[in-house]
């Protein structure tokens, strides 16, 4: 129910705010919702590439 609100909401501020046409903003809004799903499934995948990166310094810090 919650991706529907979300799904919802970006529809609504692609058609209303952005006035794109209804069939194009359907369509984004449901590629925009997939790829946050698809970051809401894979969280602990990223926190844990970004805690290893704090924790072997994956960065140039000197």
């Amino acid at each position: 129910m919650a991706w529907l609100i979300i799904l919802l909401i970006v529809f609504a501020g692609l058609h209303f705010a952005l006035l794109l046409p209804t069939t194009m903003a359907i369509v984004c809004a449901a590629i925009i919702c997939a790829g946050l799903w698809l970051v809401w499934k894979l969280k602990w995948i990223i926190l844990g590439i970004i805690g290893l990166e704090e924790i072997f310094g994956g960065r140039d810090d000197a």
